[in-house]
């Protein structure tokens, strides 16, 4: 592999140069360097590697007859690779011919561009400089792309998801959990006395008590599970893999952090608490989320005429927890 050539890797763009001819890998570097940082492979095999191995390489020049793994079988395994960041990865080919026959099949495979040998130096600026900066439109576009979905699917105040958000990923689980034999739980937790909260201290101590429990739900829960705002002061969490006592247990625990939080706001520190009901499909033998969140919803309005702050898993109101 070549050092690298110019300024340091990390304030310079990475190009891979995949060429079997040291003589021509030191010149192409040459051309390229100052506006690139060079990473160099001897053939498609050992390029292939180093692309699995660094993943900031923004685009590929290669050559394409090579030991081991040619230039073209090297771009049908970059085009037929399942990683994301291979997907607009802007690859240029090297001919040593004007014949069609292998530029028509490198297109065929999948390159963006070639250019012929000897290698002009203006040429091979100005394509890998156009190429790399579509890429990076690319790339931008998408990740505005994807940020704009999550928006769509995030609550603006506590940043857990939303209703949408929380229907899908349920529907999937339900749906996940009916196929495989699996469980899936369901605990929605409703925060007790909100009106109050607005109506003496103001809709500002009520949003800071809103963000203080989304805050304990994603401390006290995994990354595979669903914490969502699904209405004003009601919330729900999907656990999938967890079954009705695993979910009580949860409950639990996040009803105890909650009471224990100490919200400052109107001047005054305010006591939380949360009335919760507990479902788990395995037990209600449900066929739909809606169907889930229904049961959970009467068991946390069982809660509250039980008298706040407990946690309903049944509709009888017995075996629950309560302080």
């Amino acid at each position: 592999m070549l050092p690298s050539v110019g300024k340091e890797k990390q304030e310079l763009p990475s190009i891979l140069l995949v060429e079997d001819s040291p003589t021509t890998a030191v010149l192409l570097s040459k051309y390229l360097a100052g506006a690139y940082h060079l990473l160099h492979a001897k053939d498609g095999a050992e390029a292939w590697q180093l692309l699995e191995q660094m993943t900031d390489v923004e685009l590929v020049v290669t050559d394409i007859n090579m030991p081991r793994l040619t230039g073209h079988q090297l771009l049908v395994k970059i085009r037929k690779s399942e990683e994301p960041r291979f997907k607009n990865l802007p690859v240029i080919v090297m001919t040593t011919t004007e014949d069609s026959t292998d530029r028509n099949l490198a297109f065929l495979n999948g390159a963006n561009d070639f250019i012929t040998k000897p290698i002009d130096e203006m040429e091979l600026l100005a394509r890998v400089n156009v190429h790399h900066k579509l890429a990076q439109t690319i790339r931008e576009l998408e990740a505005s792309r994807r940020a704009l979905a999550e928006q769509a699917r995030t609550d603006p105040l506590t940043k857990l998801k939303n209703r949408r958000a929380f229907f899908e990923n349920g529907s999937q689980h339900v749906a996940m959990a009916r196929r495989y034999g699996t469980d899936v739980s369901l605990i929605v937790a409703d925060l007790d006395h909100f009106k109050r909260i607005n109506d003496t201290l103001g809709h500002q101590a009520g949003d800071e008590a809103l963000i203080a429990v989304a805050r304990v739900l994603l401390q006290m829960t995994r990354t595979e599970d669903t914490c969502a705002r699904t209405g004003g002061e009601e919330f729900a969490l999907l656990l999938p893999d967890t079954n009705r006592l695993g979910a009580a247990v949860l409950a639990e625990r996040i009803r105890v952090a909650v009471e224990r939080e100490n919200v400052s706001a109107g001047g005054q520190i305010l006591q939380l608490t949360l009335s919760i009901g507990v479902a788990s499909f395995a037990v209600e033998r449900v066929e739909t989320i809606d169907q889930l969140l229904s049961i959970a919803d009467q068991r946390m309005y069982l809660a509250k005429r039980l008298g706040r702050n407990r946690i309903c898993v049944n509709n009888e109101g017995k075996s629950n927890f309560a302080p």
